[in-house]
């Protein structure tokens, strides 16, 4: 019997060195509530004494907020017994003996003794964690990019202030949802897949490598991003940490320097063609020239003056063509620079006195539709776009009467299309390209006065504001050029202008 009795007493000694000996506080209580034992642990951690805890409320190591729920909590537990986490999802707090309070973890263990079943609760002191925590928090928080946390499955569970600003959301929105929710509606099937693929190899790297990545805010409106992922470890298991950058500006800024670029190989492709074609017509008249002065001085060195006042035409025409020629090049050059003020201008009175302007010859008319827009634009170059598209429809045609018509209509939100269409011989499909070649004419110099500039001036003109140009002609009669052009242009002249 005696033994029997030492064996109990042994089992409980090292049952009390157990405690004793914890990292964490320990503390058993009664089903009533009552503190029967405490560690070391727990008068450090609490600041009370072993005998100022023993045989007192369980309660007094609560803050007070807390102290009406914790019978209902007691009874529950003691109605189903079982090792578990205390307060599972809630914040707990331990109160010290100076009333301060700090963050805790509990564990409760049923314990089987002689005067019935007693709860054992390990009690650990997470100050430090949470203050880590917290540190981490203030650091997502102060990211100057949207950080959203997820776990495995997906949910969010943290996000900072730029990732409300950037999507649209606030927090409470956001909190608990899928991450899929940030994603437009295209990729969002594809996405558990490539979450899975990220955990079975944790480490950090940009997402989509390769691929365009685009996030989708509140409103619905989808905007490029570069994403970062990062694995957290945490208590509750692994974490993805996504680090979530607008380049909204950045892709904007590189298409805008893809147009540039764009530009400048244009520009670069109508130099040479300046350089070769220009030293062609310009050395021709000259040459014209200097041919006819020689012919005026064999005539004055062979006493034929009759024909001296033919060739000096002759001369005469040869130096209006260049003095063309020189005002179209420079034209040209100046031709669709963005700059200048907008202004309201009605089409249909502008087409007028431009036409007007032109003084065509008599039997030459224009017909304007009646519903040409007013709008606000810059009125210049737009009318030397129509001088020049009047000019080619009069000096091409081959009768004494022509007829010359302006329509337009809506292409799009951004752009007005208008055609001027005239009915005189047209061009052939195989030649329609080449009419916007600087210096180009279809018909010999000799015929029609000019340089071949227009329509080179006209397209360089228009594309320089977003617009294009294109032709519709059967090459038999009647030709219609078409143009856009900017609904908005001083939109385009704010993106142009650097700033």
């Amino acid at each position: 019997m005696n033994d029997g009795i030492g064996d109990i007493e042994r089992a409980n000694l090292r049952f009390r060195q157990v405690v004793e000996a914890a990292p964490t506080a320990m503390v058993m209580v009664n089903k009533a509530g009552l503190i029967e034992m405490v560690n070391t642990q727990t008068e450090i951690i609490f600041g009370y004494s072993r005998a100022e805890l023993l045989g007192q409320v369980i309660d007094i190591l609560l803050p007070e907020r807390f102290r009406h729920q914790h019978p209902h909590h007691r009874a529950s537990f003691f109605s189903d017994l079982s090792p578990r986490a205390m307060g599972t999802g809630r914040d707990l707090y331990g109160r010290r003996k100076d009333g301060s309070e700090f963050p805790v973890e509990v564990g409760l263990n049923p314990i089987e003794t002689d005067d019935g079943v007693k709860v054992l609760s390990a009690i650990t002191d997470i100050s430090a964690r949470k203050r880590m925590e917290e540190r981490f928090r203030q650091v997502v928080e102060a990211a100057p990019n949207a950080m959203v946390m997820v776990n495995k499955a997906g949910l969010i569970e943290m996000v900072n202030t730029q990732a409300e600003i950037i999507f649209g959301y606030s927090r409470d929105e956001l909190l608990g949802q899928v991450i899929d929710i940030l994603l437009p509606e295209r990729f969002r099937h594809q996405h558990p897949h490539h979450r899975a693929s990220f955990f079975s190899d944790l480490s950090p790297r940009a997402m989509g490598t390769g691929r365009d990545l685009y996030g989708r805010r509140k409103d619905g409106s989808e905007f490029p991003v570069e994403v970062g992922l990062n694995p957290i470890e945490t208590d509750d298991g692994v974490k993805v940490l996504s680090a979530i950058t607008d380049i909204s500006a950045r892709v904007k800024a590189s298409e805008k320097l893809a147009e540039h670029r764009d530009e400048l190989e244009r520009s670069n492709k109508e130099l040479a063609t300046f350089a070769y074609v220009a030293s062609h017509d310009l050395k021709s008249p000259l040459r014209g020239i200097f041919q006819i002065s020689h012919w005026i001085e064999e005539d004055l060195n062979n006493g034929q003056t009759h024909a001296i006042p033919d060739h000096m035409n002759l001369l005469r025409g040869r130096l209006r063509r260049m003095e063309h020629l020189l005002d179209d090049l420079l034209a040209y050059s100046r031709a669709g620079r963005l700059e200048g003020s907008a202004s309201q201008v009605e089409i249909g009175r502008l087409a007028q006195n431009v036409f007007e302007m032109q003084a065509p010859p008599d039997g030459f008319t224009l017909v304007v539709a009646e519903d040409l827009p007013t709008f606000t634009t810059l009125a210049t170059p737009l009318e030397q776009v129509l001088r020049n598209l009047f000019a080619n429809a009069i000096k091409h045609h081959d009768r004494t009467e022509g007829h010359i018509n302006l329509s337009w209509r809506v292409v799009s939100k951004n752009y007005y299309e208008f055609s001027v269409t005239d009915d005189g011989p047209g061009i052939s499909p195989e030649y329609q390209e080449r009419v916007y070649i600087m210096f180009q004419t279809l018909r010999p110099r000799d015929e029609v006065e000019g340089s071949g500039m227009g329509l080179a001036l006209v397209k360089k003109i228009v594309e320089a504001y977003g617009g294009t140009t294109g032709i519709v002609s059967d090459g038999i009669r009647g030709t219609s050029i078409r143009f856009t052009w900017p609904i908005n242009i001083e939109g385009r002249l704010a993106s142009a202008s650097p700033s």
